[in-house]
């Protein structure tokens, strides 16, 4: 053992704290209460994620409830989803301004997403080409701290300023997660630019698939999916990484840098690939799909830590704030009951439902805790996104690039409205 490997129980010893010790200072661990709601940390006009109440004193699940700017999500899905084929381009306009996305505005938000399309030269380059990475979202985040310096006003925190940047950021970030797949895993794969007057949506899968047009299904499927993802709230981890990073004044880019690397936690973001190969194991290991008694069988090895990855998780199962259900999940599994039928994959979606049935009633049976949990949206989204042919590389940045709407909303508000850096306080018991 060398000098330095000789340190690694030192450090372990020297940077534990003893779990009591959180209680005996009531310390709230992840910033959360007992009762496993947030600590409020902040107060925003930007959306509203509910998933239990308050009624006679004791907290109640409720159907989870997700709404922006006022708006049921719901609503946004069969709403903006009538109108025309540019779902999250409607969502993001009313995440960032409030307004409803009508009128000469929304005309010209949309006027600049096209113009902000293109991506430097020097990004493709010298960010993507030049520096090599496995994982979809490091490149992103290389790519978007590429562009502060090809930016006069990098540094600037004032709000119409950012209102800009953040449809430029809109605009390029589907496209960079799909030229770092195809540098990173295709190559001699063709750069393409999309043709003008293509949502958001359809330009991604455009650019994905080397100049082939997707399905009109599978492209309305995708810019639903980019609006379910476009924002959860100012605690989810991702956006308060971007939030704090913005109440020290620091710039837009790396607001957004540090909303990409939380989101690319597996304890946030990665669910969903998570999921993909949860069910690849279940599938290797589960002969009849439709045997309830077999698939419950394997459950129990899962949560008992004996399958799959031995972590005791069942994947896409439970939330930290919904509890009986996520309307995300709900308004997503509809969208996967149609890919299946195109797709000829009816047993594969049928074998998910009798998971989502029998994977709460397994967990009460081995853990004996009755606590409420459903699916959530990643559950299902890793499926559709497969459907789609969209490879599970670049499932979480996919979450990144819907998301950053959500994120950029947030900077602006704490921009206006914070005023003060983030700074909790952590108490030395050395």
């Amino acid at each position: 053992m060398s000098q330095l490997e000789s340190l690694k129980e030192v450090i372990i010893a020297n940077n534990s704290v003893a779990a009591e010790k959180y209680d005996q200072f009531d310390v709230k661990r992840g910033l959360r209460n007992k009762d496993d709601s947030g600590v409020l940390a902040g107060l925003t006009r930007v959306a509203s994620v509910i998933g239990a109440k308050i009624v006679d004193s004791e907290r109640v699940s409720v159907d989870g409830e997700l709404t922006y700017r006022g708006q049921s999500i719901f609503k946004i899905a069969e709403t903006f989803k009538m109108k025309d084929r540019y779902v999250y381009e409607r969502a993001a306009y009313l995440l960032l301004t409030g307004e409803m996305p009508e009128g000469e505005g929304y005309k010209a938000f949309l006027d600049e997403i096209e113009k902000q399309s293109d991506i430097p030269d020097y990004v493709i380059e010298h960010a993507l080409k030049g520096i090599k990475s496995p994982n979809i979202m490091n490149k992103l985040e290389i790519a978007i701290n590429a562009l502060y310096s090809n930016d006069s006003t990098a540094d600037s925190v004032d709000p119409y300023e950012n209102f800009k940047k953040s449809i430029s950021l809109i605009a390029k970030t589907p496209i960079l997660v799909a030229y770092a797949y195809l540098i990173e895993y295709k190559k001699g794969a063709k750069l393409v630019r999309a043709p003008k007057n293509l949502s958001i949506a359809e330009s991604f899968l455009y650019i994905l698939h080397e100049g082939q047009e997707a399905s009109e299904l599978e492209t309305q499927i995708l810019d639903l999916c980019m609006a379910l993802h476009a924002e959860h709230g100012g605690g989810n981890n991702s956006t308060f990484a971007a939030r704090v990073v913005t109440s020290s004044n620091s710039d837009i880019y790396s607001a957004m840098s540090a909303g990409v690397g939380s989101l690319k936690g597996p304890l946030h973001g990665s669910a969903n690939y998570q999921v993909m190969s949860m069910m690849d194991n279940i599938k290797s290991n589960v002969k009849n799909w439709n045997d309830k008694e077999e698939i419950k069988s394997y459950l129990a090895k899962i949560i008992k830590k004996e399958a799959n990855d031995k972590s005791g998780k069942i994947y896409g199962l439970g939330h930290a704030v919904y509890t009986k259900s996520d309307p995300r999940a709900i308004i997503l599994k509809k969208e996967a009951a149609k890919l299946a039928e195109l797709k000829n994959r009816k047993d594969e979606l049928q074998l998910y439902l009798n998971i989502e049935e029998l994977g709460p009633q397994v967990f009460a049976e081995v853990k004996g805790d009755k606590k409420v949990i459903a699916p959530n949206v990643d559950f299902f989204s890793g499926f559709v996104y497969d459907c789609l042919g969209v490879p599970s590389e670049t499932y979480t940045a996919i979450f990144a690039m819907s998301r950053i709407s959500g994120w950029c909303a947030h900077r602006i508000e704490e921009i206006i409205s914070g005023k003060r850096i983030i700074r909790p306080g952590y108490k030395y018991i050395g």
